[in-house]
């Protein structure tokens, strides 16, 4: 895992040694273990400067430091081809040779090899740059699902890129302007609006965020072609599958993938919940005996409809698994040093407060040596795990005119599912009918949240319909537009400020072309959310995990981190004249005296906190 940043053009941003010194203090944060850059001039007399800070994990050695170049090209590279050996095995067959183990190397000598034309048959996670001396073009690529980071921004001159946006107002001599309708939307509809239907668009004006499953293509002439090498589109549903040869495959298949994420350098750690995704990662881990020094890591909830402690114990007993807990201190000044030096040393809003109990857990792993990471993102987006999952099948199942299968499966969330979701508004059917063709569901839980505000309108909202399939294409929406979109921008920001790199098993395109290749009644089936899921892991799981139907959920409440009677807090909870503008300020304050804040109101909470801190570093784009 490493900061990658750059630019092809007329100008050569980085001409001094003070810049260099400068950008790479920067990027820093990203790579603690080496740092080096490449600056030439091409043929066509543009300038190529390639800026790379490494966390070593494959082949430790500064033999594989980059930018990493031989005769035919030059690259830099962050995060983790898992089927980097298979790969050059077959291009040792075809004659290349390789100095180092690494996998930066293979990626190379690909791309040397066949051009970005063949990005389908890597497996892995990826932000790179690569430029081919013979071709004189750059390719800029991202992986399938956007779990590494990547910006640019394109003017008439250069083209500039970077795992951060800082890199890139460093780089660039221009005055970028915030765009505040972004902050506004991210306070008042929640964390999801970051992503939710803005494509490329970042909190910048002019820098864009490349979108996964594609790269670019740059020419001298600076012509810039933006190209799909991965469609997730493209799945369809397969009809006559047998569920239970269904469920051996997709467990065969896990099996294979777990493998593949544990190959490391150095000892991996694992985030433990008390859910079916991370205790079917840590439980197979176990099983499959990949790993020596393998640890997972925990945390206590106070509130007790978030503690998940009973069911973490039966992973950790029936694989006696190495194993820590870890605490939370209620501790303002700690709390709000640790919020503001995120945001100053990543450039990135933190967009929940989940990501405060995420960043304790990593400061605890990194203690202890470890510089892998495992969690179990991307399971609920994958094979249905949500609450509101339930309601979007049961919508399907009316849009098709399935009744009889309708009537069945309402009855089982009426009597299964429905006592154990906190929120109103998904609790009822018919309000979720009302609403679910009019406004973006990913704030469809944020709007008892107008009071709080001077103004609240419900934006105007057209689904977009990738998918024929309504289920399949919510699903879709929240991989690749709404809710994934954040857990993996959080899991790289709180990951690689702590130097960690943070890899999510289940975020496999075999694992995605099989659940979306699956009828709808394979995810929720008896009034189970991830069915098959579950039943490809029975005998891997602890039972009683597989057959919990409650969705506990990985969240502490803001008043396990903050004292809200505490005046210099609210003094920079509304210091920002902007923020301010926003609020209805009466109300937040009374909200913050309130000791049962629910979700919303948490969240709302500390994104107040996470803008005004966001808005101080970058002050003078306002």
């Amino acid at each position: 895992m490493c900061g990658i940043s750059g630019y092809l053009g007329k100008i050569n941003f980085i001409n001094t040694k003070k810049k260099n010194v400068k950008l790479t203090k920067i990027m820093k944060y990203r790579g603690p273990d080496g740092r080096g850059y490449y600056i030439n001039k091409t043929k066509n007399n543009f300038f190529l400067g390639f800026f790379h800070s490494r966390l070593s994990i494959i082949d430790p050695s500064p033999r594989s430091n980059q930018p990493f170049l031989d005769d035919e090209g030059v690259i830099i590279f962050n995060g983790m081809i898992y089927n980097y050996e298979k790969i050059r095995k077959e291009l040792q067959k075809l004659g290349k040779n390789f100095r180092t183990n690494s996998d930066t190397e293979v990626l190379l000598k690909f791309l040397n090899k066949y051009g970005p034309h063949k990005l389908h048959l890597l497996d892995g996670m990826w932000a790179f740059s690569y430029y081919n001396f013979k071709e004189k073009k750059l390719y800029v690529s991202r992986d399938r699902f956007g779990e590494k980071p990547l910006f640019y921004h394109k003017n008439s001159q250069n083209i500039v890129f970077g795992s951060n946006v800082e890199y890139i107002l460093n780089i660039v001599n221009k005055k970028f302007e915030i765009q505040k309708n972004i902050i506004e939307n991210y306070l008042k509809f929640g964390y999801r609006s970051l992503f939710s239907n803005i494509g490329e668009k970042t909190l910048f004006k002019e820098i864009k965020f490349l979108q996964p499953g594609r790269y670019l293509e740059i020419n001298e002439k600076l012509e810039v072609k933006n190209r799909i090498f991965w469609d997730p589109k493209k799945t369809n549903t397969k009809k006559f599958l047998s569920y239970n040869n269904e469920a051996k495959r997709l467990s065969d298949t896990y099996k294979n993938i777990i493998k593949e994420r544990m190959t490391s350098d150095f000892p991996v750690a694992c985030l433990l919940s008390g859910g079916i995704d991370s205790a079917s990662i840590a439980s197979l881990v176990s099983k499959l005996k990949v790993k020596k020094n393998f640890q997972c890591f925990s945390t206590y909830s106070n509130d007790p409809k978030y503690d998940e402690s009973k069911y973490i114990k039966k992973t950790i007993d029936k694989y006696n698994l190495k194993h820590t807990y870890v605490k939370v201190k209620k501790n303002n000044n700690k709390n709000l040093k640790l919020l503001s030096d995120i945001i100053d040393k990543t450039g990135n809003i933190i967009p929940t407060i989940t990501s405060l109990l995420y960043s304790y857990l990593c400061n605890a792993i990194k203690k202890k040596k470890y510089k892998v990471l495992l969690t179990g993102v991307g399971g609920d987006e994958m094979f249905g795990g949500y609450y509101i999952h339930h309601l979007h099948y049961l919508k399907s199942l009316q849009l098709e005119k399935k009744n009889k299968l309708f009537l069945k499966s309402f009855y089982e969330w009426n009597i299964h599912t429905k006592k154990y979701i906190r929120s109103n508004h998904l609790k009822n059917f018919d309000n979720y009918s009302k609403y679910y063709n009019k406004i973006d569901l990913t704030s469809f839980e944020s709007l008892h949240l107008k009071k709080y505000f001077k103004k609240y309108k419900v934006k105007k909202f057209t689904k977009k319909r990738y998918l024929k399939n309504f289920f399949k294409n919510e699903l879709y929406n929240e991989i690749f537009s709404s809710s994934l979109p954040v857990q993996t921008y959080l899991a790289d920001t709180i990951g690689m400020y702590y130097g960690l790199e943070v890899r999510c098993p289940i975020l496999s395109p075999k694992l995605y072309e099989l659940s979306f290749s699956y009828p709808n009644s394979f995810l929720i089936r008896n009034g189970f959310s991830k069915s098959i899921f579950r039943d490809s892991l029975k005998k891997d799981v602890h039972k009683n995990i597989l057959e919990q139907r409650e969705k506990i959920g990985f969240f502490k409440n803001i008043d396990e981190f903050f004292d809200f009677n505490d005046k210099k807090l609210l003094n920079i909870m509304f210091e920002n004249k902007y923020i301010n503008s926003l609020l209805n300020i009466k109300n937040v304050k009374m909200a913050l005296l309130n000791k049962n804040k629910d979700n919303q109101i948490s969240h709302l909470i500390f994104g107040i906190l996470n803008c005004v801190y966001y808005l101080r570093k970058f002050k003078q784009y306002v």
